[in-house]
């Protein structure tokens, strides 16, 4: 557990002062820097709280050690920073020579509002591309000199050492019915080719900014995200927000059961970084995203889950039953990636899910007694996560 409402506090304020043009403020000589350096490197914004400390004048308060720490860290995040540009650069003009149709996704895009790109860390380059290409992809990335390193529903991953990342996404989502459903037509509604391009599509902003929350939304509910989340919501909001058409947004986010999460998440971007008023509501959502790191967590994960199989009614004790029962009898997405002869035979899946009990009981029982060990969640934290949850409306459409 991270969250601590007064260090939060703090550390929101650099962030005001490095991102946001916030006047400075008395550093508390109470700061409990050890752990605001903890949050800022679980949350990836640890370039972020250097150059915020950066221009804090009364750094007497600082730990001389942490700030150097800090200055070393961004120092390498600017040379990534650099090598991602370049090799960004490099696939998009390989895939456009090679007519590969492609659209960069999230961070090679929202690095751009920063002030500084290497503020905004990214981990992977993520590239959309139409399905039947795969072949023609990868021809052009062993070329440049990544390795294919393995498939998945959603993506390909291919890497470059020392660090380099990319994921090619054939999908823009990761199973949502509703978001699959809206994307289903995706290259021919939702997006354009950029100008000067032949096979390089890109968002409207009005998209760029549904699509942002649609994979945010995934996140909170998978486990949660970062406070880097909330500070891209208010970096592009700051860029674009009186550019956006309100009626296009509005509209498609009822289309995808997202109009109330975006409220909360806007309006908690000007909390943290704003002028808005801090509610216990608003404390609610700060704890789930700080202790949820920058991809979440398997405690929140399962306490989500246990919120969204409680049903409409949102029953926890339905909830708790049905995690664990859900853990021992897969559902048929799971079992088919575990028993390949589901796919052409769905009406074994009974026999499948005895299969699988066999196995667990003499080849992994120890892993399966952890595993719902694991779904034994508090129940404080459960009745905190229900209540962001229900104001979120996250599952109120399924």
């Amino acid at each position: 557990m991270m969250y601590d409402k007064a260090q939060c506090k703090i550390l929101f304020q650099i962030i005001r002062v490095s991102l946001f043009d916030s006047d400075e403020f008395e550093i508390n000589a109470e700061a409990d820097w050890k752990l605001i350096y903890r949050i800022s490197r679980e949350h990836k914004i640890h370039t972020i709280l250097c150059r915020g400390l950066e221009k804090i004048s009364s750094k007497d308060k600082i730990p001389e050690k942490m700030i150097g720490k800090l200055e070393e860290l961004w120092q390498i995040e600017r040379a990534k920073d650099a090598v991602q540009k370049y090799s960004i650069d490099e696939i998009l003009d390989a895939f456009e020579k090679d007519k590969i149709d492609c659209m960069p996704l999230k961070g090679i895009y929202m690095k751009e509002f920063y002030p500084d790109s290497s503020l905004r860390t990214m981990s992977d380059l993520d590239i959309f591309y139409r399905q039947g290409d795969e072949e023609k992809i990868e021809k052009v990335l062993v070329s440049k000199g990544y390795v294919f390193d393995h498939d998945g529903p959603h993506h390909d991953v291919y890497q470059r050492k020392p660090f380099m990342n990319v994921e090619m996404h054939h999908h823009l989502t990761d199973g949502d019915p509703v978001a699959e459903k809206y994307y289903k037509d995706v290259w021919t509604t939702k997006v354009h080719l950029k100008k000067g391009y032949t096979s390089i599509y890109e968002f409207s902003w009005e998209d760029y900014y549904i699509y942002m929350l649609v994979h945010l939304a995934k996140h909170i509910k998978l486990g949660g995200s970062g406070i880097r989340s909330i500070i891209d919501i208010k970096i592009f909001l700051d860029k674009k927000k009186e550019e956006l058409n309100w009626d296009y947004v509005k509209e498609e986010l009822k289309k995808l059961h997202l109009s109330q999460f975006e409220y909360w998440m806007r309006q908690l971007s000007e909390v943290w970084f704003g002028t808005e008023k801090t509610t216990p509501l608003y404390d609610e959502l700060t704890e789930f995203i700080v202790d949820s790191g920058t991809y979440g967590t398997i405690k929140n994960y399962h306490a989500s889950h246990v919120v969204e199989l409680g049903g409409k009614n949102q029953n926890l004790s339905v909830g708790k039953i049905r995690s664990k029962l859900e853990i021992i009898f897969l559902p048929y997405e799971g079992m088919q990636e575990q028993y390949l002869y589901l796919e052409k035979f769905p009406f074994l899946l009974p026999v499948a899910w005895i299969q699988r009990i066999f196995r667990t009981i003499v080849w992994r029982k120890d892993k399966i007694t952890s595993t719902l060990q694991s779904t034994n969640i508090e129940q404080d934290r459960l009745e905190k996560v229900k209540k962001v949850m229900d104001a979120l409306e996250l599952f109120e459409s399924d």
